[in-house]
């Protein structure tokens, strides 16, 4: 991932940790979400919870930086792969490589050009409504950006998987050595983060619009159809570049996905998500959380 998106993302850990307090005081009844969540009851809750997030992202990064050493040795391999994943080891392609980068930019972009889009609405033309309702937006996106990209780094630097083009026959040992040292994640393969980010962006874009706008069914389709389209090519786009095994993308799908859209769900007015304490007696105690995917 580039330094430019590190920062962004750093930027986005500041702007977190700033509004929440802010944006706790009060929110405008026509906008269907709120900060206040499952996780976030009031100013120390919501103090805690932004910090055990920037907290998995630290924890992520560091665990990832980790698994980023590698020696020759690590690339010349010739090993079993299993089957599923094998198409992705005689792949090779930069326009690929380069092409998933583009399409992650621009859903990054469409997130932002969302954000006009229901800002626009009636409800939340009022300055005040305006910056409660900003607010309130930039958190949600934050937490969906800071929850994928630590968990994703955490995974990554703890399962440690080689890329598949390690496994390429048709690349020398010294294009492994180039690329690896070049990109220095020859050891961050699961699961994708290209994949978790483009579908997590997909799904908080398609959920808050068919949340907040009142559109037809149709659009609503054209919507989540088109965004996660997108997300779709930028997870064939990673195993096609030779960066990534189909298990690596389609465990990222289903991960960034969920975060996408379970975020601002666990952000709307009116009790959403539910949490029971599950008694069993002598069978033991758990917790239940109910959150309606509507």
């Amino acid at each position: 991932m580039s330094m430019r998106l590190m920062r962004c993302i750093r930027s986005l850990v500041v702007a977190t940790t700033l509004i929440s307090p802010w944006a706790l005081s009060g929110q405008e009844s026509g906008f269907p979400y709120a900060i206040q969540s499952w996780a976030i009851r009031d100013v120390p809750t919501g103090i805690a919870y932004v910090s055990a997030v920037t907290g998995l992202y630290f924890l992520g990064g560091h665990r990832a930086n980790q698994a980023r050493t590698f020696t020759a040795a690590d690339l010349d391999l010739s090993g079993e792969v299993l089957f599923f994943d094998r198409y992705a080891t005689r792949q090779w392609s930069d326009g690929w490589d380069s092409l998933s980068d583009q399409l992650l930019w621009g859903l990054g972009a469409a997130t932002a050009a969302s954000f006009a889009v229901v800002l626009s609405e009636p409800e939340s033309r009022s300055g005040t409504a305006v910056q409660r309702n900003t607010a309130t937006l930039a958190f949600m996106a934050a937490e969906v950006l800071l929850l994928n990209k630590g968990l994703t780094d955490f995974v990554k630097g703890s399962v440690r998987r080689r890329r598949p083009y390690v496994y390429n026959q048709q690349l020398s040992l010294e294009e492994k050595l180039r690329v690896a040292t070049e990109e220095d994640d020859v050891f961050l393969s699961f699961f994708s983060g290209h994949s978790a980010a483009a579908f997590s962006a997909a799904a908080f874009v398609s959920t808050v619009f068919a949340d907040v706008i009142d559109a037809p069914r149709w659009v609503e389709g054209l919507v989540w159809g088109s965004t996660m389209s997108v997300a779709a090519l930028t997870a064939y786009a990673r195993v096609a570049a030779g960066r990534h095994y189909p298990s690596d993308v389609i465990v990222g799908a289903f991960v960034g996905a969920a975060i996408g859209h379970l975020v601002p769900r666990s952000h709307r007015q009116g009790g959403d998500v539910q949490i029971r304490v599950l008694n069993h007696g002598y069978g033991g105690v758990g917790l239940g959380i109910q959150i309606p995917m509507n």
